[in-house]
């Protein structure tokens, strides 16, 4: 036992060697995921590009009692096929959409009233309503751009009239081409005057949808997870061996691969959660000055550091997950180089997979898939659930503490095999 604290405390002491040198690479590394995390926040209502299977679902409703347009929307809707942004899922009244939304089955909802179109080319004033979580501030936007176009392919077929418009003038005996122009002409700016004044056209009602994060939240709980993953590569260079020689010596001074992978763990650990104590109250006071409202945190900015600093708190069993991939990966290692690649490779990767750098609603299916199944998919669950306040996660707690154990068992079989095996003869 005192073989085991004396080699606990010389891990310790190595960390703490490295720790102003981390603090630097830690400071660069938040700056960069700071970085990316302003530039996804602004594009935040951008749908991921290039991404076939990248869709957010919207709710459609009214449709029914809105005359003509009941049976011509649906059609409409099937006209694009490049469409990859939205998928439209139609519901029979509001009160439907509202419920989805709330259940996070889809993003918003659009609502026709009765008669909304013929209302609006006759010149009155019934507006559609977008129903949007209260949480999605600016996700009206997403909504407006893509119903203006479907106006748009409405103002493609209101062109494809007046060209039968023009016909029906000649057929009736009218060769002037003056007032055919003219018809044609007053045709076009009805439609466009009565279907694209936004202000006219669309009313945006908000709703509370307290399972759904806003897309700023989501974007900083994962990159904050991303901070805790790639904050092991920067530490390789302490904890990757080549030489077993040591480690065989303690094994047969009874330090056994279990104490001494316990006691590597330790130390990692203490050092992750150093740098996270030191950097992440930063983090929060740099975030709260930032001109992006983190609504899951808090509105103030005294209020999203207090949250922030909670949720840091909460975020501790992800830290030690953290550590224990990271400890598993320094065993599968030989070299320092390649033990960095495989180390970057393996947690881009994951963060990849696990959904850190896409919207849950953007996600292609097959990603949406394979994220429970990943160490990381749970704890970027995990996470989510914590800054959803309210939001049960015990569950997600306890997949992250399996993979923990998981991962540290591991680590010990690869260490007395790394004892054992042709490493260890070095």
């Amino acid at each position: 036992m005192n073989r085991f604290i004396i080699y606990i405390r010389l891990r310790l002491k190595t960390v703490l060697k490295i720790f102003p040198s981390m603090c630097i690479m830690t400071l660069l590394l938040c700056l960069s995921l700071g970085g990316m995390l302003y530039l996804q926040s602004a594009r935040s209502l951008q749908m991921s590009e290039g991404d076939e299977d990248a869709t957010v679902s919207i709710g459609i409703a009214g449709v029914d009692d809105s005359g003509a347009f009941s049976a011509a929307f649906p059609a409409l809707l099937k006209l694009d096929s490049s469409r990859s942004e939205v998928d439209f899922v139609m519901y029979d009244t509001k009160q439907d959409a509202v419920k989805a939304i709330r259940k996070g089955e889809i993003l918003a909802a659009i609502v026709f009233p009765d008669g909304v179109v013929s209302s609006l080319l006759a010149g009155g004033v019934d507006r559609m309503v977008v129903v949007v979580p209260a949480s999605s501030a600016g996700l009206e936007a997403l909504i407006l751009k893509e119903l203006s176009r479907s106006v748009s392919t409405i103002l493609g077929s209101m062109n494809s009239a007046s060209n039968v418009l023009s016909d029906y003038y000649v057929a009736s005996g009218t060769s002037d081409p003056e007032i055919i122009a003219n018809a044609q002409t007053d045709l076009l700016l009805m439609c466009m005057q009565d279907m694209l004044h936004r202000k006219h056209m669309f009313q945006v009602q908000y709703v509370k949808a307290g399972s759904q994060l806003s897309v700023e939240s989501f974007y900083l709980v994962s990159m904050v997870l991303l901070l805790i993953l790639l904050t092991g590569v920067m530490c390789a260079g302490s904890f990757i061996r080549s030489d077993y020689s040591l480690a065989k010596l303690l094994n047969l001074r009874r330090l056994g691969s279990g104490k001494q992978m316990i006691a590597e763990y330790i130390s990692l650990v203490a050092l992750l959660t150093c740098l996270s104590a030191l950097f992440l109250p930063l983090i929060g006071v740099a975030l709260g000055r930032m001109p992006i409202t983190f609504s899951a945190f808090g509105l103030t900015p005294s209020a999203f550091l207090k949250g922030f600093l909670v949720f840091c708190l909460k975020a501790f069993p992800v830290i030690a997950l953290a550590a224990a991939i990271d400890l598993i990966l320094y065993e599968l290692s030989e070299t320092l180089i390649t033990g960095v690649l495989l180390q970057f490779l393996v947690m881009i990767a994951l963060a990849y997979l696990s959904g850190v750098f896409y919207t849950v609603q953007t996600m292609p299916k097959s990603l949406k898939m394979i994220q429970p199944f990943l160490p990381t998919g749970q704890a970027l669950v995990y996470l989510q659930s914590v800054a959803r306040k309210g939001v049960p996660f015990a569950g997600s707690l306890s997949l992250v503490l399996a993979w923990t154990v998981l991962f540290l068992v591991g680590s010990i079989a690869l260490r007395r095999s790394n004892i054992a095996g042709k490493r260890g003869r070095r």
